[in-house]
Parts: C-alpha cells; sequence; structure tokens
C-alpha cells in the first residue's frame, strides 16, 4: 500500500512527522512524502526518504495555491496512492481537494488544531469554518491531537462523528528522559552557548520564534522578576523561518534591549539537541496563543521532568495539570505570567514534584508509540493496512 504525507514545509515533515512516518514504514507501507523544497527536504532525501518537493505555501494565495494542486494532482495520479493523510492548515485544503480530483481512494487529515476556536475573530472563525466544513465532505478521517477539537467538531456539526477520531500526541519517552544527560556535557553546553556562571535560575522556552507563540510575553515577565530574581535567564530555542508570515526576531531583541535583559537572555537559534536544551531549564514555558493541536514541545519539558508554565487555550490546558505538573495562566497576560513564574521559582521543591509528575503523566498518556500504533489501527480500519 502507498501512502502519501502532504505538509508546508519539509521542517515539519523532519521533526514532527518522521517517527510516525518511521513507523508506517516499519509496517510494510511505502511512504511519500510533499511539502515545500528546503534544507529539511534534502537532508530526509539524503537519508532515504522519498519527498516530493511541492511549493505549498502557507497563506491564502488564489494563483499560487491553484498551482499547488496542480502540481499534487499530478503527483498523485503519476504515484497512484492508496492514501494520502494531509498536515497544518494550507497544506491540509489544498492537498484534500488535489487528492480528491486526484481520485484517491482514501483520504485523512490530522488536524493539529482546528482554525476556528476561542481566540479566532468571529468572521475569520466563520471562514474557517466553512472551508473546513467543506473540506470535511470529502475527508474520509479526522483525526484530532486533543479531545477538545472533537467535541467542538461534533458540536458544530463539522461532519457525522463516524469521520471524527481522536490520534493524540507523544514524545520519544527514552530518549527524552533526564536520565540521557552527562553532567560534563551540559556543563560544556552551558558555555558554548553563553549562559553566564551568574545564571542560577534557567527559564527557557523552545519553538518557532513566532510572535503567536508568546515568547514577547515571557520577556515582559521577565523583566517583572529580574529584581526580586537577579540570576534569572531566559533561554529561547528555535529559530525564525524564512516563510514565516510574521517575522519577530527583531521585535524581540528590541524588546529584550529596551527592557534592558540583554545579558539576562539567550538564543540558540534552531537546535536537534532539544534534550538536552530542556536539560537546562528549571522552568519551561509556552505562552502560546496560536493554533496549538496538543504542543509537542510541552510534551518533551514534562518528559524531561522539567514543571511547565503555560497558557489556557486548547491543547495546552489539556496536556498539563495545573497544580500538579505546571501551572495555567491566562493568553496575552504578563502579571499573570510573572505571578505564576515567581510561585515555581521561589520553591526548588514545588519545581521538583511538578517534573516528577510530569514524567509520569508523559510515559502514562504520552508515549508516541502508543500514538503510533492508534494511527496504525486506523489505517487498518480504513483498509489501507492488512489486519494483524
Amino acid at each position: 500500500m502507498k501512502v502519501l504525507h502532504v505538509c508546508a514545509l519539509g521542517a515539519t515533515a523532519e521533526t514532527l512527522l518522521l517517527p510516525q512516518i518511521d513507523y508506517l514504514r516499519s509496517q510494510h507501507l511505502t511512504v511519500d512524502i510533499a511539502c515545500s523544497p528546503d534544507g529539511a527536504v534534502d537532508r530526509l532525501q539524503a537519508q532515504g526518504y522519498t519527498v516530493h518537493p511541492i511549493q505549498i505555501d502557507r497563506k491564502i494565495s488564489p494563483v499560487l495555491n491553484f498551482k499547488s494542486i496542480q502540481n499534487l494532482v499530478q503527483l498523485m495520479r503519476s504515484q497512484a496512492y492508496d492514501l494520502v493523510h494531509v498536515h497544518t492548515p494550507i497544506a491540509a485544503v489544498l492537498g484534500r481537494i488535489a487528492a480528491k480530483l486526484a481520485g484517491v481512494p482514501t483520504i485523512v487529515y490530522t488536524s493539529h488544531g482546528l482554525p476556528f476556536h476561542q481566540l479566532t475573530p468571529p468572521l475569520q472563525s466563520q471562514m474557517y469554518f466553512a472551508i473546513e466544513y467543506g473540506c470535511a465532505k470529502i475527508t474520509d478521517l479526522i483525526l484530532s491531537q486533543n479531545h477538545e477539537d472533537l467535541e467542538t467538531a461534533a458540536q458544530k456539526r463539522l461532519c457525522p462523528e463516524s469521520k471524527l477520531g481522536y490520534l493524540g500526541n507523544g514524545v520519544d519517552i527514552e530518549r527524552f528522559n533526564r536520565s540521557v544527560l552527562n553532567p560534563d556535557h551540559q556543563s560544556r553546553l552551558r558555555d558554548e552557548l553563553g549562559i553566564p556562571a551568574s545564571a542560577k535560575l534557567i527559564v527557557g522556552t523552545v519553538g518557532r520564534l513566532t510572535r503567536t507563540k508568546g515568547s514577547g510575553y515571557l520577556i515582559e515577565a521577565a523583566a517583572q522578576l529580574v529584581e526580586e530574581f537577579p540570576h534569572l535567564h531566559i533561554l529561547i530555542v528555535g529559530g525564525e523561518l524564512k516563510s514565516d508570515p510574521e517575522p519577530y526576531y527583531d521585535q524581540l531583541t528590541e524588546k529584550i534591549e529596551q527592557l534592558n535583559l540583554t545579558s539576562h537572555v539567550t538564543f540558540t537559534g534552531d537546535r536537534t539537541d532539544i534534550p538536552q536544551m530542556l536539560g537546562l531549564m528549571d522552568i519551561f514555558v509556552l505562552a502560546t496563543f496560536a493554533h496549538e493541536g496538543l504542543p509537542r514541545s510541552i510534551l518533551e519539558a514534562m518528559a524531561m521532568s522539567v514543571p511547565v508554565v503555560t497558557t489556557d487555550i486548547r491543547g495546552c490546558r489539556e496536556a498539563v495539570l495545573p497544580g500538579q505538573t505546571g501551572l495555567i495562566v491566562p493568553s496575552q497576560t504578563t502579571t499573570p505570567l510573572a505571578k505564576a513564574l515567581r510561585t515555581v521559582l521561589a520553591d526548588q521543591d514545588l519545581r521538583t514534584a511538578y517534573g516528577l509528575a510530569g514524567r509520569q503523566r508523559v510515559e502514562t498518556e504520552y508515549d508516541e508509540n502508543v500514538v503510533f500504533r492508534r494511527l496504525f489501527s486506523f489505517y487498518q480500519n480504513l483498509g489501507v493496512a492488512s489486519p494483524t
């Protein structure tokens, strides 16, 4: 059986989809990838993956979107895929239209957070719902990373409930495990990153450097805390993509300079050693107000026994148990975030307790192997994989 996964960015395929693709290949499926050409595509191809570079823009642009559909249809017809599995908002729409036009027998969509939610402006929400409603009619199965989206889809009658399924999200609990860290390596890593020896409390975040991930609120919160915690340091892991519609690095660095925090902040850029990055942190923060499904960065932090402070939005509030594995604060606010951080910064025993509980929660609920088997079971039910 031949499967094609479609997403906008090669980086998405490389960092988020590759583990499940590897699992599906281990189950004797042929799995290809279609995404925009970038450095990640070159790396994946060098590793032996079949990746078809097709430009898929991350914005609504009729001419460019139509061209993407044309190229996807041509690919799907030539390769005769049994199933097309789409990801990320624009690619998921274009990929499903192309699959339908190409006559692909089975179409699956993993929602990494439905685009209509509590933070979406009403008119945009109506437009996004209309698009998703239309695409749902040509989709055989819609998988959600969180339970809240399933409830929303059912309440709004996005599609028959028989088309909805819970996939979840997961991490490699062997790789993301504090026991894998080497203390000497961690010490050298601090030095390589230029983290000052005076930094005794490190609060970090991991993710693409975009406004909606909320790193600006983290910086503002740090400004409220640095007098009380002079040894506080902020570690920002992740880079800015050229294709991001709202570049943010310059704006963020300007804010840091204005708040006199330059010596308290380290940018790492893109990293592949995320377990080691998380191992440097005393607290993990995701102050996002974006379209989250179930943020893997939170799961990775909990797997590394790092307490989490995050925002009260879909996905985040499902992953974190407030008062057990971390704290939850309103999104797009600074003072509540600073207050929550103050609570955790001031109490090492609390940090330890939250971290241990987070690790236990990931082991129980978010082991990626459970997610992979769940996905394969969905494929079997659709007739794309043979029953075991």
